[in-house]
C-alpha cells in the first residue's frame, strides 16, 4: 500500500534508484563510455548489497527499469539523467504519491511500471502538471505528521506557485518555512521522536523541537573517492585526468552532478524504524551517540556517491510505512502555514 507519514516509523516498501546499464554508453567513446561503465558497476555492485540487507528485513524493494535506451534520450539525443535518485522527485504524503518537478523532455515517467501497478491497485497516484504542487521540491520536504517542514529557497523562481502550493497543503497540515539553504534531507535527520542528526550549524530547533536531542555533524568529513577539482573530473579504475569525460559532463550531463562539496552525506541516512538507520559513512561519534539512545547505524557504501551527489535518503523512496497521520505538537493548534526562525 501507499502509506507514510514520518520518515522514522516502520518502512515496509521503498524505491531504490539505478544507473544505466553498460550497453547504454556503447554510442560513447571510449574515454567517456569507460567512467560510465566504472560507475554503473558501483552503483550495482553497492545497491545491490543494501537491497539484500532490506529484503532480509522483510521490506519490499522496488527498482526502475529500462527497457529501451529511446525513452531516456532528451530533444537532442543526449541521455538525461538515470532514475538514481527518486527522492528529488517523488513524496508520499500520507496515502497519496506525488510525481512531481520532472525534466520536460522525458518521454514517460522513470517509474510508470510502479505507478501502473499501484494505480490497478486502486492507490492515490498524483501526476499533476500545472498545479502549484508540482513547483515543490521533495528533497526540501520532511515529514513529521501533522507537521511538514519546507525549505523554499531551492525554489526561488516559482515563489508564487509555492506560495500556493503551501497554501493547499496547509488545510491538511501545519506547513513549517525553514531556511535549511537546500535540500532539508541534506541538513537534518529526525531518526527517532526526541532525536535528530543535523549538520546545520545555524539551527538550534529549541523551538519547532522543543526538548528534542540534536547532535551536530560537522559539515566537513568526506573522503569522497572520486570527484572533481574544477570541474575536471577523476574516476578511480578509470583514465585519470579524463578531460573528455570532463568536457562530456559539462556539455550534456550538468543535470547528472551536483554540488558534492557541500554535501555532508553522514546526515542523509535512511531511517528503517526507530531502532534502525541506513548511512552511507560512518561518522563514530553520531553512531556511539546514537547507540546510547538505542538506534543503530548500519553502514553501507556507496562508491559514486560524489558524482551522483547523494546519500541513501536521496537514493531511496519510502512508499509504505507502519504509521497514520498523527500529530505530535497539539500543542501548536491550528493547520495553517508558519515561520520557524529557530531553523535558520
Amino acid at each position: 500500500m501507499i502509506n507514510s507519514n514520518f520518515g522514522f516509523t516502520p518502512l515496509k516498501e521503498l524505491w531504490l534508484g539505478d544507473t544505466y546499464p553498460d550497453s547504454y554508453y556503447d554510442h560513447l567513446p571510449n574515454q567517456v563510455a569507460d567512467p560510465l561503465c566504472q560507475i554503473t558497476q558501483w552503483c550495482r555492485e553497492d545497491t545491490g548489497k543494501l537491497q539484500k540487507f532490506l529484503e532480509g528485513r522483510g521490506i519490499k524493494v522496488r527498482r526502475p527499469k529500462f527497457d529501451s535506451i529511446e525513452d531516456h534520450l532528451g530533444k537532442n539525443d543526449q541521455l538525461l539523467k538515470p532514475p538514481i535518485t527518486p527522492r528529488d522527485h517523488y513524496i508520499v504524503l500520507d496515502k497519496t504519491l506525488y510525481s512531481l518537478h520532472h525534466n520536460e523532455e522525458l518521454k514517460q515517467d522513470r517509474w510508470h511500471h510502479v505507478m501502473n501497478e499501484y494505480k490497478q491497485l486502486g492507490y492515490d497516484v498524483q501526476q499533476p502538471k500545472h498545479l502549484p504542487i508540482n513547483c515543490m521540491y521533495p528533497p526540501s520536504i520532511v515529514r513529521i505528521g501533522k507537521d511538514i517542514y519546507v525549505d523554499p529557497v531551492v525554489h526561488e523562481n516559482m515563489w508564487g506557485f509555492v506560495c500556493e502550493a503551501m497554501v493547499q497543503l496547509s488545510k491538511k497540515y501545519r506547513v513549517n518555512i525553514t531556511n535549511t539553504e537546500g535540500h532539508s534531507d541534506g541538513v537534518f535527520t529526525p531518526c527517532a521522536p526526541g532525536v535528530i542528526a543535523s549538520s546545520h550549524w545555524k539551527a538550534d530547533y529549541s523551538v519547532s523541537f522543543p526538548d528534542w536531542e540534536v547532535f551536530p555533524i560537522p559539515k566537513k568529513l568526506n573522503n569522497y573517492g572520486s570527484g572533481h577539482q574544477n570541474k575536471n573530473w577523476s574516476i578511480p579504475g578509470s583514465h585519470d585526468k579524463n578531460e573528455e569525460f570532463s568536457k562530456w559532463i559539462a556539455a550534456d550531463a550538468s543535470d547528472w552532478i551536483g554540488e558534492f562539496q557541500e554535501t555532508v552525506f553522514e546526515v542523509n541516512m535512511l531511517v528503517l524504524d526507530e531502532k534502525n538507520i541506513v548511512a552511507m559513512k560512518d561518522h563514530p561519534p553520531l553512531s556511539e551517540w546514537l547507540d546510547k539512545k538505542g538506534i543503530t547505524v548500519h553502514t553501507f557504501d556507496f562508491r559514486p556517491r560524489s558524482f551522483f551527489d547523494g546519500g541513501w535518503h536521496c537514493l531511496t523512496l519510502d512508499i509504505h510505512r507502519e504509521d497514520t497521520l498523527t500529530d505530535l505538537f497539539p500543542e501548536r493548534g491550528d493547520n495553517g502555514v508558519y515561520y520557524r526562525e529557530d531553523m535558520g
